[in-house]
């Protein structure tokens, strides 16, 4: 479909895990509900329950999106950059592991 990054509210089940790796694509998992909405709404993309139902239409579109560390804690924040319809020009959202890829 042309995706370079998947963002999931939940987990990735197994299939889901073996179709991500298989096809190198990065991905960020548990991004609570409201975080997800302002990501689709910011980036132009929908939300879809399943693979299955994703298509290149139904893909959002970012310019930049990288993992920040900062603090004596080293949290991490996903920045979220250069979205077409965002009403800022960064989106924050905390990240509690690493990205996996």
């Amino acid at each position: 479909t042309g995706a370079t990054l998947a963002i999931c509210q939940w987990g990735f089940d197994d299939e889901a895990n073996h179709l991500l790796l298989q096809h190198d694509l990065p991905a960020v998992r548990w991004v609570g509900g409201p975080e997800i909405e302002l990501i689709a709404i910011a980036t132009g993309g929908r939300i879809v329950p399943r693979f299955s139902e994703l298509t290149a239409e139904k893909l959002g579109k970012a310019g930049i999106v990288r993992e920040l560390s900062f603090g004596t804690t080293k949290d991490h924040m996903l920045v979220i950059e250069e979205c077409p319809n965002a009403r800022a020009d960064t989106n924050f959202i905390r990240v509690g592991h690493q990205m996996n890829s």
